[in-house]
C-alpha cells in the first residue's frame, strides 16, 4: 500500500510540474505578445525601422550613470507602447530564475541589463568574435557604435522572412555560478558555447526547462513560436532564422 501511495504521489507531482510550466508558458507568451505589438508600433512611427539594442546617443547625452532606468535600451524603446516597466516583474516569464537590472551599473559604464527576454540584435554575428566582417548587419538593431564604426538598425523591408526571423526570446541564463552574471542578458545570442579563452564560465549557458522543453519566440511578423533551445541556440539548426537576409552565414559562426 505504502508503494502504491508513493507511485500515486510521484505522477501527481509530475502532472503538477507539467501544468505549472504550461501555465509560465502561456503567461511568457502572452507578455511576447504584447510587446511584439509594441514593437511593430514602435517600427511604425520610426521610419519602419527597429530599435537599436542600446542606442548610445541616449548615453553620450546623458552620460552612463544618467540614464534613466535604462533609457537607451532596446526595451525602454517600448514603454511608450507596453508601459510595464522592466524592472517590473510583470514584465517578465514567471518561469525566470535571474536577477532583473536595467540601464548601467552605477558610476560605470558596463552594460547591465538583465531579464527574462533577450533581442536579437546581431543575428548568428557575435561582436568581437569570428573569422567574419566587423559589422554584417544582420541582426535587427545592433548597438549605434560598435567600436568606431556607427551602426543602422533594420528597416522591415531588409527582413526577408518575417515569418521566420527572430524578434526577442527568453534569454539565456542558468544560475550565476554557471554564467558568470547574475541574470540573463537582454542581448540574444546564437551558439551554445563562448570562445575557450573566456575560461570555465558559460555566459551562453540557458535552462533547458524553463517552462517546459522550448523556449518562447517573438517572430518579426508577431506571432509567437515555441523552440527547441537546443535547436534556437544551435546555428547549424537555426541560423536562417537569426538572419534579415534567411542565409546561414556559417563563416560568421563562433564555435
Amino acid at each position: 500500500m505504502i508503494a502504491i501511495i508513493g507511485i500515486l504521489a510521484a505522477l501527481l507531482l509530475t502532472a503538477l510540474s507539467k501544468a505549472k510550466a504550461s501555465a509560465h508558458s502561456a503567461t511568457c507568451k502572452n507578455r511576447l505578445h504584447q510587446m511584439g505589438l509594441a514593437l511593430q508600433m514602435f517600427v511604425n512611427d520610426h521610419g519602419n525601422a527597429y530599435p537599436y539594442w542600446i542606442d548610445h546617443d541616449d548615453i553620450s547625452s546623458n552620460g552612463p550613470t544618467n540614464v534613466n532606468g535604462g533609457d537607451a535600451n532596446w526595451w525602454a524603446k517600448l514603454a511608450p507602447y507596453y508601459p510595464v516597466k522592466w524592472t517590473n516583474t510583470a514584465y517578465h516569464c514567471p518561469g525566470y530564475r535571474g536577477v532583473v537590472a536595467s540601464g548601467f551599473e552605477p558610476g560605470s559604464t558596463r552594460h547591465a541589463a538583465f531579464g527574462s527576454y533577450a533581442y536579437n540584435g546581431f543575428g548568428v554575428f557575435r561582436a568581437g568574435w569570428g573569422p567574419g566582417p566587423k559589422n554584417p548587419n544582420l541582426g535587427l538593431g545592433p548597438p549605434r557604435r560598435l567600436g568606431l564604426q556607427q551602426l543602422s538598425p533594420a528597416p522591415e523591408v531588409r527582413v526577408m522572412v518575417p515569418s521566420d526571423m527572430l524578434a526577442v526570446a527568453d534569454s539565456r541564463f542558468l544560475s550565476p555560478k554557471i554564467n558568470g552574471e547574475p541574470g540573463g542578458v537582454d542581448l540574444l545570442e546564437c551558439g551554445l558555447t563562448w570562445p575557450p579563452v573566456l575560461g570555465p564560465i558559460n555566459r551562453s549557458a540557458f535552462d533547458p526547462s524553463r517552462h517546459g522543453r522550448t523556449y518562447n519566440v517573438l517572430f518579426c511578423d508577431g506571432h509567437i513560436g515555441g523552440v527547441n533551445p537546443w535547436v534556437l541556440f544551435n546555428p547549424t539548426n537555426s541560423a536562417r532564422m537569426w538572419n534579415c537576409d534567411h542565409e546561414p552565414h556559417p563563416e560568421l559562426w563562433v564555435p
